[in-house]
């Protein structure tokens, strides 16, 4: 897995496969998913990632 963060756009960017993307699914307004020809996920893409990915890192910590 390789993982991107476009500090300037707060996208967080995961990919899982070099496969090329061929079909998206938006499963809400900041989630994006990719998928490839055989329908495996690519890479997921989440916006405003700093307001989605902090509350709930948070939170895992005060689990851990």
């Amino acid at each position: 897995m390789k993982v991107r963060y476009d500090k300037k756009a707060d996208i967080l960017h995961l990919k899982f496969s070099d496969a090329k993307p061929v079909d998206s699914d938006m499963v809400n307004d900041d989630v994006a998913v990719f998928f490839s020809d055989e329908g495996d996920i690519v890479s997921v893409e989440l916006w405003r990632a700093k307001e989605l990915i902090l509350p709930v890192f948070l939170e895992y910590l005060k689990e851990v």
